[in-house]
């Protein structure tokens, strides 16, 4: 709304709904498994639509229904995991690795491409001990 005759800020209409599908959320307190101790989680979002395109390497998905068929949706370009609609997600302020925050079960890790690598290179169970 423009007060004393003044136009729209920039930015400001449609503030609530952010253009990337994701609406913040409060930060919280969960455990990490990377840093293996509870932490501060000040970055949170809920997922609200499908992506459309990839975080990691920008990739376009002409039909993103049939990637979130899966459980676990992957690009099929990158291998980065993608985020589901109606899921909240957050950054660990430590190490800045990205879960999946899920009320009363500890937060699930969606692996970056350096985890991923080493995940690789170790095997799925690696830990960084």
């Amino acid at each position: 709304m423009a007060l004393f005759g003044r136009g729209e800020k920039p930015g400001t209409a449609g503030s609530a709904a952010q253009p990337s599908g994701a609406n913040p959320t409060m930060g919280r307190r969960a455990f990490c498994r990377i840093c293996n101790d509870y932490r501060n989680f000040s970055k949170c979002w809920l997922r609200a639509v499908p992506l459309n395109r990839c975080m990691c390497c920008g990739t376009v998905f002409d039909s993103p229904a049939k990637f979130y068929q899966r459980s676990l949706p992957v690009c099929p370009k990158c291998g980065e995991y993608l985020e589901h609609p109606g899921f909240e997600y957050g950054v660990c302020d430590g190490c800045n690795s990205k879960f999946e925050l899920v009320g009363g079960a500890k937060p699930g890790l969606l692996p970056n491409r350096k985890q991923r690598e080493e995940m690789n290179r170790h095997g799925k169970a690696w830990s960084p001990d």
